[in-house]
This record gives structure tokens, sequence and C-alpha cells, in this order.
């Protein structure tokens, strides 16, 4: 089981609270992340330096919101709509988790228990991704980083 902090930050900071998500809530989260990026602890660009993150958000009425980022040396230079190509990252959560952890005083434990309760998955895709996942999530100055961008 992959630890899940920083891709559930980098969630919490793409996607904004609302009654419906949709894709203009992931542009503005990365335009939040990339204006941060440049503080952002080295940890955090080894996770983000070259990535395809697949996001899948399930609404309360089954519809699927999903979109793609691409990553060079830590910066989000493409969010698309729909299903990015050969993703290395991949995030699945429904609608309600997204917003609960958003709107929780302690988003780390929050997600705990979304992820146990199967609301919340993760994955790397490849042995690469999948060993770097597991080491950024694990630090600390990732998690403050991320949750900084959330203003908490």
């Amino acid at each position: 089981m992959l630890p899940f902090k920083l891709v559930l930050i980098l969630t919490l900071a793409l996607v904004a609270p609302a009654s419906a998500f949709t894709f203009d809530n992931i542009q503005q989260g990365v335009d939040l992340y990339n204006s941060g990026v440049e503080s952002a602890p080295g940890v955090v660009k080894a996770l983000l330096g070259d990535e395809r993150i697949q996001i899948e958000i399930t609404g309360a009425n089954g519809t699927v919101l999903m979109a793609g980022l691409e990553t060079k040396n830590a910066v989000i230079v493409n969010a698309m709509e729909g299903e990015v190509e050969d993703p290395t990252i991949v995030l699945e959560a429904s609608e309600e988790a997204v917003t609960r952890l958003y709107q929780a005083d302690d988003p780390v434990t929050a997600f705990e228990e979304a992820k146990k309760e199967g609301e919340i998955s993760i994955r790397g895709t490849t042995f690469t991704s999948k060993l770097k996942v597991s080491a950024a999530l694990a630090s600390t100055p990732a998690l403050r980083f991320f949750a900084s961008l959330m203003g908490k």
C-alpha cells in the first residue's frame, strides 16, 4: 500500500471544493501549484519532476471527471481534460471524499480514513514512480509545502 500524503495534498491543491468539480477547478489548482513550486522542497521536485498524472474524481451521480497533468522539472506544463497517455501516477477519488479532505482541519488524518474506506486510491504505475511516490510521501517538508498551498 502506497502512502498517500503528497498526492493527496496535490489533489487538494488541484481541486477546489464546489458543488460539482470541473476542469476549471483543476486548472485553478494547477495555477496555484505552479505559483509555489519555486519554494518546493527537493523531494517534491524529485517526485513531480517529469511525470504524467491521471486524476479521476467520481461524482455522487456516477459521472467521472478525468484530467491529466504533465510535469517537467516539477512544473505542471500541461493540464488536459480526459486521460493522459501512459500515466505514471494515478489518483482515483470520490468527489465527496475530496471535499471532506479539503474542509478537514487535519487533511492527513482525513485522507488516511478515506483511503481505509476505499474512497481514495493512489498508485504509481511504474517501478520508478512507485519508489518516488513512497519516498516523497513520507517527507514532512513535502507535506508542509502542499498543506501551505491549501492554507492549512
